[in-house]
């Protein structure tokens, strides 16, 4: 008679089960990634050729930490940590989230549940005069500043919009400003040659902004935002300085 085979050994690290009902690290990391598209989380990924080559891993065995972790009770991941860890993110577009949403991205778990972990960690906040609180808002939960606290988050988002601006790029906004829309080769023949880094950060903090042409096969241009008007205390376009008028 043939051998008998040995049972497969049980699964350790990111393939174990969840212990103690929580989620292990890898459904943790599927469930936040899930809140980007509508896929399953827990759906595992379609096989193809590629999968029968043999590839090495080169990062550090990280088993023995997360069993570490694992081990201490505040460590844990389980629905009320994922909950708190979606509440502190937020929504990417700042709506709120709603028990729904949470209890998609976790198996077993009703939004009933995730109301009643909601109302467990605001008696704990309150409890522990946390200066910060989820409250309900729409047809979800947010977490906020407590009202006495919201003067220093309003004073972080002030200096978070300070703009500081080097001569280089003060120098495109000049010439956008008064030119515009005006694509990146204009600036070169109106002696700015601005490199792209330079472009792409006024981009980013959103005193200019890309104009797609008209053709396909032209490039786009630049123009200044409703931003570059506030930021430069100006009502209008039309309240821009004659550039042919002597400096004051």
């Amino acid at each position: 008679m043939p051998p008998k085979k040995s049972p497969p050994a049980p699964a350790t690290g990111f393939t174990a089960a969840p212990a103690d009902g929580g989620l292990s690290i890898d459904r943790l990391a599927q469930a936040f990634a899930a809140m980007m598209g509508t896929a399953d989380p827990y759906a595992g990924p379609a096989k193809s050729a590629s999968d029968d080559i043999v590839r090495v891993d080169a990062s550090p065995d990280l088993d023995d930490g997360l069993a570490a972790a694992d081990d201490a009770a505040d460590a844990k991941v389980n629905p009320r940590s994922i909950l708190e860890a979606l509440l502190f993110v937020g929504q990417t577009d700042g709506t709120a989230l709603t028990s729904r949403k949470v209890a998609s991205l976790m198996r077993g778990v009703r939004p009933q549940e995730v109301d009643e972990l909601v109302a467990e960690l605001r008696r704990e906040y309150a409890a522990n005069n946390c200066p910060y609180e989820i409250v309900s808002q729409d047809s979800g939960w947010v977490l906020r500043l407590r009202p006495e606290y919201a003067r220093l988050g309003q004073v972080l988002e002030a200096r978070a919009r300070m703009v500081r601006l080097d001569g280089e790029a003060l120098d495109v906004l000049a010439l956008v400003a008064w030119n515009q829309p005006v694509a990146r080769d204009k600036l070169v023949d109106l002696g700015c040659d601005a490199a792209p880094t330079t472009l792409r950060l006024l981009v980013r903090r959103g005193l200019l902004e890309l104009v797609p042409p008209a053709d396909k096969a032209a490039e786009p241009s630049y123009r200044t935002t409703a931003k570059f008007l506030e930021v430069f205390k100006l009502d209008s376009l039309a309240d821009l300085p004659d550039p042919a008028a002597p400096p004051m």
